[in-house]
């Protein structure tokens, strides 16, 4: 059996870290606008549908900003990996529950995102229990633990109650109506948050429950 922390130990290559995470960056951001997609047309909007973003592919849900830069910015600069894609587009007077379904619809993200993190660490488990490990295998251990990172990043990240990510669109859903209209009036300062905590390295502080979250994972498994 390997040792996780010994895989740890091992992706010390940042040019491997950075192939592996590409991929499954781009499928976990794909997978987390697949869910806000398909749990809007589950609960009456065919508006996402009708505008191809019920879809895992890559181009239906890229953003410039979100997708491309910060990402490119993150690798370059070491700072933790973290990104959105395109909002979904949603239109609140087809959902069967109003502003209830609006927020069980942006829940639905950063909720894909934790669950693919489990699903990483269940193969991570079944990988560091192979006796004589291949190459194959012990890039596939490296391959979940990215897994595990970058979703639990990108779950964290998303929960941010900063417009226009998922956790102020939750809180957008479940608080009054007439709080929600207050809350929206400072959406518009929403980028200029996002820069400053970015110039800062305030975003770094995302790091702290993501590694605690990532630890647990990790000594779950042995």
């Amino acid at each position: 059996m390997t040792s996780p922390h010994a895989i740890l130990r091992a992706m010390s290559s940042n040019l491997l870290n950075v192939i592996l995470l590409v991929p499954v960056f781009l499928f976990s951001l794909c997978f987390h606008e697949f869910a806000h997609a398909w749990v809007a047309v589950k609960r009456g909007d065919p508006t996402p549908e009708l505008l191809g973003r019920l879809s895992m592919h890559p181009m239906a849900h890229a953003d410039i900003l979100g997708t491309l830069v910060l990402p490119a910015l993150a690798i370059y600069s070491g700072a933790p990996f973290f990104g959105w894609a395109k909002p979904v587009p949603i239109d609140i007077r087809n959902l069967k529950y109003g502003r209830r379904d609006y927020a069980l619809i942006a829940f639905a993200g950063p909720l894909a995102n934790l669950i693919l993190a489990l699903i990483a660490t269940g193969l991570l488990a079944i990988l560091v229990r192979i006796p004589t490990p291949h190459q194959i295998v012990e890039t596939l251990q490296l391959f979940s633990i990215v897994s595990i990172q970058v979703n639990l990043m990108l779950a964290f990240f998303n929960l941010l109650p900063i417009a226009p990510l998922d956790g102020f669109n939750v809180i957008q859903g479940i608080v009054p109506q007439k709080i929600a209209i207050r809350l929206n009036q400072f959406a518009r300062f929403s980028g200029l948050i996002l820069i400053v905590l970015l110039i800062t390295g305030s975003l770094r502080y995302l790091a702290i429950p993501v590694n605690i979250v990532f630890k647990f994972l990790i000594q779950s498994i042995g």
